[in-house]
């Protein structure tokens, strides 16, 4: 008796290996969720989904919180990368930029118009390594610098790392510093990159004082209260504070390019003024979280590209 006990409990167990084995995962209902719209997600029949959960047949409508066996296939997994709104950016510039739909930002985002505002966070779908044809490429040289590597590369230039790869024929993914690579970049990109530069001509700096090379542009030490000018002549596209970061801000776009000044004690125009090259915008301020007097500058092109404020300091 025992040993058939044991007989029956050894089928009944490894019946209900058998059976959870087929759920390579499972799926919580969520309102609003229908047969179709499940399979489709873990790309199965709805037949299959039935197979696997035989209890389904007898109910008409499926019962939110409960859990259904997945018998094969992976939930479709979309990589996303977070992309900060610049000034000036739309999403079919964004979209152009990324080489992918604005309308499918607009989807994965829940927007319910086209409007978006500076310092906004937006999901970018990835785009796998895209090719290119040789005749719509440029090569252009680049030296390894220290913490190089083809990855980080291929992102700085948005290429693939596989096309550099190629493009210097190395049979590895190691690279050493001072190597030079040929980076083989889209003509289109190439033009609107290192061609078409505004022309940009800072015959000063928005505030007197020393200052200091930093990743977005340069930080000037001045005095709390000092005068912050405009280095240009143009207009007045955001004054204000939302940008948490940068405390009270401001952007002014020029002909070609704009130019911004935060950590400002207080702002002394608004949107949509017009401010003539050397006039009094702001005063300077306390830079977040540092207790020291600090502008902040930048110059970036119209599409978002940060430029050394420091190349364009009395060019002619």
């Amino acid at each position: 008796m025992s040993l058939l006990l044991a007989f029956l409990l050894s089928i009944s167990l490894l019946g209900g290996e058998v059976f959870a084995a087929k759920c390579r995962s499972y799926h919580r209902v969520k309102p609003g969720d229908t047969l179709w719209d499940i399979a489709k997600k873990y790309r199965l029949s709805v037949k299959d989904l039935l197979r696997a959960n035989p209890d389904l047949k007898k109910r008409k409508y499926l019962r939110v919180g409960k859990r259904l066996c997945v018998p094969y296939g992976r939930k479709r997994v979309r990589s996303y990368i977070l992309y900060r709104v610049r000034p000036g950016d739309s999403l079919q510039k964004i979209a152009k930029r990324f080489g992918v739909s604005w309308r499918e930002i607009k989807r994965i985002n829940g927007l319910r118009s086209n409007v978006i505002r500076v310092g906004q966070k937006l999901k970018i779908p990835k785009k796998r390594g895209r090719t290119f044809s040789k005749r719509d490429v440029v090569y252009i040289k680049y030296r390894v610098r220290r913490g190089d590597s083809l990855i980080k590369i291929a992102k700085r230039f948005g290429v693939s790392w596989r096309e550099i790869k190629r493009a210097n024929g190395l049979r590895s993914n190691v690279i050493r510093r001072g190597q030079l690579l040929r980076v083989p970049v889209p003509k289109t990109v190439f033009e609107k990159r290192y061609v078409s530069k505004p022309r940009i001509n800072l015959s000063f700096l928005p505030a007197q004082g020393k200052y200091e090379r930093v990743s977005r542009g340069i930080n000037i030490f001045a005095p709390c209260g000092e005068r912050v000018r405009a280095v240009d002549s143009g207009r007045v596209i955001y004054s204000g504070d939302d940008l948490t970061p940068y405390g009270n801000m401001i952007i002014v776009e020029h002909p070609g390019y704009l130019s911004i000044y935060a950590y400002n004690m207080e702002n002394l125009v608004r949107r949509g003024e017009r401010v003539s090259k050397g006039e009094v915008i702001a005063k300077v301020g306390v830079k977040p979280g540092s207790g020291r007097c600090v502008l902040h500058f930048e110059v970036r092109t119209k599409d978002g590209a940060v430029l050394n404020p420091l190349e364009y300091l009395g060019k002619k």
